[in-house]
């Protein structure tokens, strides 16, 4: 009997364990690791690069604007020298007045002729009404002949740089004459009419 109960039990096969999907799938072969690392080489060297162009680009940009206003400079400079040299003669005909006046007289327009090749120009002032971003007032005052409000007189000349200024004139202004002043701040005459109104009053 106890041979039956031995015989009847059956031993149940185990199972294997489920296998997870995308297991596989989620272990990349070497050779994807290898590609993915010499793409990532690849960008990183172009970075490289790139930030090696900049630095020469600016580097070169930076020469070329020294060496532009070096030659700007030198070019006026040269535009210079025969001011210089006619100075220089004029300082040697010392003796002679008339000599020196001429050679003074020649080397002023050769310094305008500079001055204009460059961009530079006196700007008119006399007679012109009164600009304080073009003119600078150091005197007022009643001026025959001249408007209120405008200039009477230059006392240094003012000069542009095209459309900028690069120094305003210093300017006499024209005002009206203090007895005009003194008529305009007082009240109207009294009519003799109205005087009589006022005494009714």
């Amino acid at each position: 009997m106890r041979d039956e109960e031995t015989t009847g039990e059956i031993e149940q096969p185990q199972e294997p364990p489920p296998v997870q999907e995308g297991a596989e799938s989620a272990e990349e072969p070497p050779e994807a690791e290898a590609s993915a690392a010499a793409r990532a080489e690849e960008y990183l060297q172009s970075l490289v690069r790139l930030k090696a162009d900049f630095d020469n680009y600016r580097r070169r940009t930076a020469q070329d604007q020294v060496r532009w206003g070096e030659s700007a400079v030198a070019g006026f400079i040269v535009g210079l020298l025969p001011v210089v040299d006619n100075l220089e003669r004029a300082l040697g005909a010392a003796g002679d007045a008339a000599a020196v006046r001429q050679g003074v007289e020649m080397t002023l327009r050769q310094f305008g002729t500079v001055l204009s090749a460059a961009g530079v120009t006196p700007m008119a002032a006399v007679g012109q009404p009164f600009d304080p971003a073009r003119h600078e007032a150091v005197a007022r005052g009643p001026v025959p002949g001249v408007a209120p409000g405008a200039i009477a007189l230059e006392y240094r000349k003012g000069y542009v740089l095209r459309d900028a200024v690069l120094r305003p004139a210093m300017v006499k202004v024209a005002s009206e004459s203090a007895a005009a002043e003194a008529a305009a701040a007082e009240p109207a005459a009294t009519s003799p009419a109205d005087a009589a109104k006022e005494g009714e009053h």
